[in-house]
């Protein structure tokens, strides 16, 4: 066990070195030197394709920027806003009582909170992007495989359970079900705003009539979709290569020490 630690360590160290970092540098560069595409340019593109009989094969890696077509707004379950999509996370929050041993051998008695997924719920209607190049938008697959999608979380809140009659996703629970012993809830939500812009990186393709983007065939390249902007994502990929250049760098120095000492 003694030099198990250690190895791990060096393992660890090494991983972040010659995988990770590397792994975020090459999506920098991907990300800095693709040119963005109008949705306008991606449709010519499209119909050339198709007059030259090769619309329903063609696959294009893009970059896009845009903002979300807003026509349909839901509203959210907690904080009661419009928005274009949302996900939304409810978790109970219990007090139990639990004994334990002291480091004298006695049993004591302490509470003890926890904390339980209710519900874990997503927007099940399609996003769409425009970008004022066209009347066109795309169609974005954020639920398929593959995606990196990055939304704020917009709400996060804990309400006692004796607060809860003002919110109305409350109205028809039912409190014998959850017991005594709950506390109250936790509420979160990530969203996506009505006209949000949002910054795309993925695979363009043809179902039906629509232009989609997803998660490219070539399994090295991402699928983006955020509400970051360019140098954003940038600078935040940049850190994060930092960063793991020096933790792997401290790792190994540190699992090296405890080898040889």
């Amino acid at each position: 066990m003694q030099i198990l630690i250690p190895i791990l360590l060096i393992g660890f160290g090494l991983v972040c070195i010659f995988y990770i970092r590397p792994k975020l540098q090459d999506s920098v560069t991907e990300i800095k030197y693709l040119q963005t595409k109008t949705i306008n340019e991606l449709v010519g593109m499209f119909q050339q394709m198709e007059e030259n009989g090769l619309s329903n094969d063609y696959r294009e890696f893009v970059e896009l920027k845009g903002s979300v077509l807003s026509d349909k707004l839901l509203e959210t379950p907690f904080s009661n806003r419009k928005v274009a999509y949302c996900e939304s996370n409810l978790v109970q929050v219990t007090e139990s009582r639990e004994q334990y041993r002291d480091s004298n051998g006695n049993f004591q008695t302490r509470m003890v909170k926890h904390e339980n997924t209710i519900s874990n719920e997503k927007t099940s209607q399609e996003i769409q992007l425009i970008d004022g190049s066209c009347e066109t938008s795309v169609v974005l697959e954020i639920n398929g495989t593959g995606c990196k999608f990055d939304i704020p979380k917009t709400f996060d809140r804990f309400e006692p359970k004796a607060n809860l009659n003002s919110y109305h996703y409350f109205n028809s629970f039912s409190w014998n079900r959850y017991g005594a012993e709950t506390l109250g809830f936790r509420m979160k939500e990530k969203t996506i705003e009505a006209n949000q812009n949002l910054y795309v990186i993925g695979e363009a393709f043809k179902v039906g009539n629509t232009i989609h983007i997803g998660k490219p065939q070539d399994t090295k390249k991402p699928f983006i979709v955020t509400t970051k902007s360019e140098e954003d994502l940038i600078n935040h990929s940049n850190q994060n290569a930092i960063f793991s250049l020096i933790g792997g760098i401290l790792a190994i120095v540190v699992g090296a020490v405890m080898l040889f000492i």
